[in-house]
């Protein structure tokens, strides 16, 4: 089906409140709790987390747009959802998967389906409350304009990319210092003090080498891994901010 008989005009900045044309959504799968909170974080036409009448949750996107078939869709689908998974390990510590794509669809002006795909899952899951974190106004959120950032800058989607889906590691808060820079471009930009990023990268550095520990000694008082993913990812999210 062609991008004529299936788009929506992008609404950019602005609530998708209304369903104006036939046009595509993926279907959500979660607890309710969860999905009431996450919902009110992504309410613009990047992504929208709504209920549909009263029966499920769906998520619309300005980049189902151009998709010209149910596959491409569900890729987006899939990055966005990816994306949100991201953040939310990033600003919440979510490492986990509650939530899941079920189908795409395609609603017509009355918001009923004339079409529907199932498909495999892609889950994300929260555990903080979302609204308490992401701060969502009428015109979007810390969430969508990470979103947005990541849309028009690789170097945001690369930093979400650090995070990974995964519990972080003592690599990976090693590969998110490296990525802002040394102890000095770090200090210079305000983000941390120069001994406190050289502590967790050098304890980071020295559990990615523990075949050869005398090369890579702890420092004095070195922070647990807990302790350096939370500087590293705070580190993380000050940088973001400062392009957004």
């Amino acid at each position: 089906m062609s991008l004529s008989t299936v788009g929506y005009p992008a609404l950019m900045g602005a609530q998708l409140s209304k369903i104006i044309m036939p046009h595509y959504a993926a279907a959500l799968l979660g607890r309710k709790d969860i999905l009431e909170d996450i919902a009110q974080c992504f309410t613009t036409a990047l992504v929208t987390i709504r209920l549909r009448r009263e029966l499920e949750w769906i998520m619309e996107s300005s980049n189902f747009e151009l998709c010209q078939s149910d596959e491409q869709v569900y890729t987006k689908a899939k990055a966005l959802v990816s994306q949100i998974h991201q953040l939310l390990g990033l600003y919440l510590g979510l490492y986990y998967k509650p939530l899941s794509i079920s189908s795409i669809m395609i609603l017509n002006d009355d918001d009923e389906v004339i079409r529907r795909r199932i498909y495999a899952t892609m889950e994300v899951r929260v555990h903080l409350r979302a609204t308490r974190t992401f701060n969502p106004t009428a015109s979007g959120s810390v969430a969508t304009d990470v979103l947005s950032g990541a849309f028009d800058d690789p170097a945001i989607t690369e930093a979400l990319s650090l995070v990974g889906d995964e519990t972080p590691t003592w690599a990976r808060v090693y590969d998110i210092i490296k990525f802002l820079g040394d102890e000095d471009s770090i200090a210079k930009s305000g983000l941390a003090p120069r001994h406190d990023t050289r502590r967790v990268r050098q304890t980071a550095n020295h559990y990615r080498h523990l075949g050869s520990p005398k090369k890579h000694p702890l420092p004095l008082n070195p922070p647990t891994l807990s302790e350096a993913a939370l500087f590293a990812t705070d580190l993380l999210k000050k940088w973001i901010a400062n392009r957004i």
